[in-house]
């Protein structure tokens, strides 16, 4: 048995490189249409604000309505005409890599800007009331913008602003999830055939965490809801069940592509005896 174990381990390290997979033209260029499309209109969204033309609630939850759809979009890889000559292995793929860079850039744009300055930006603020109180402020200059950025999700979830501890604890994991994006796109450059263990070993993370996000509050008696039924779903449900099922969808995958790149590194090494 120790042998048999040696043998193997002995075998993965003398893996060579994996098969090199670029995700599809066709899909990146719809992905990222869709992605200026629709983080273009929450800077529409934005600028209706600022002139007036819409409320701070309002505004921002057609934001979150928008790039909570909007992180649906690796559907696309299995939706568009697939290319001649790509295999399943190849959707898998591109679903995996628009799905990373979604969760990267929702990270990047909004979790990790909100740790950096949520706890210097916001003081007293313990109901929606007081959050929307700060209108004027926001209006006097594009500048005090960043308010309405770092607070948007505020409109549907106080804990955005009443630095509660578990939800801002929970959103550190934003360093490590862009991190391990970063990491992923450098193994697949270098066609490491250990590039799909990140989406394998990482899909754990966002699952318990958006449990510990949402149950928490539920728990809590939903202290931190600011609005209604919509809002509370919008804030629990339709924002965060893409980080629960969707882990668990690109964990699949990923054993998939794992598996099928050390076949074939197995049998290029086979090749080369």
């Amino acid at each position: 048995m120790r042998v048999s174990i040696s043998a193997a381990a002995s075998k993965l390290q003398m893996l060579g490189q994996a098969r090199e997979r670029v995700a599809s033209p066709s899909t990146m260029k719809v992905f990222w249409t869709c992605t200026a499309a629709v983080w273009g209109g929450v800077g529409v969204c934005a600028a209706l604000f600022y002139v007036g033309s819409l409320d701070f609630v309002t505004s921002a939850k057609i934001g979150l309505y928008a790039i909570s759809v909007w992180l649906n979009a690796w559907v696309l890889a299995f939706l568009l005409p697939r290319s001649e000559g790509r295999s399943k292995f190849d959707l898998y793929h591109d679903a995996l890599v628009v799905w990373m860079l979604s969760y990267a850039l929702t990270h990047a744009l909004w979790e990790i800007p909100w740790v950096v300055f949520s706890p210097f930006v916001f003081e007293d603020l313990h109901t929606l009331g007081d959050v929307v109180a700060h209108t004027d402020f926001m209006r006097e200059s594009p500048l005090n913008m960043y308010w309405w950025v770092l607070a948007s999700f505020s409109s549907v979830d106080l804990r955005t602003v009443n630095h509660n501890a578990t939800f801002y604890t929970l959103e550190l994991y934003a360093f490590v999830n862009v991190l391990s994006v970063v990491y992923f796109f450098h193994l697949n450059k270098k066609r490491s055939p250990y590039r799909y263990l990140i989406p394998v070993l990482g899909c754990g993370e966002p699952i318990a965490s958006t449990f510990i996000f949402s149950f928490s509050e539920v728990f809590s008696g939903f202290e931190n809801m600011s609005g209604g039924l919509a809002d509370t779903l919008l804030a629990l449900v339709w924002t965060q069940y893409q980080y629960f099922l969707f882990p668990l969808i690109f964990g699949y995958f990923g054993v998939k592509l794992l598996m099928e790149d050390w076949r074939y590194c197995g049998a290029e090494a086979g090749r080369l005896v």
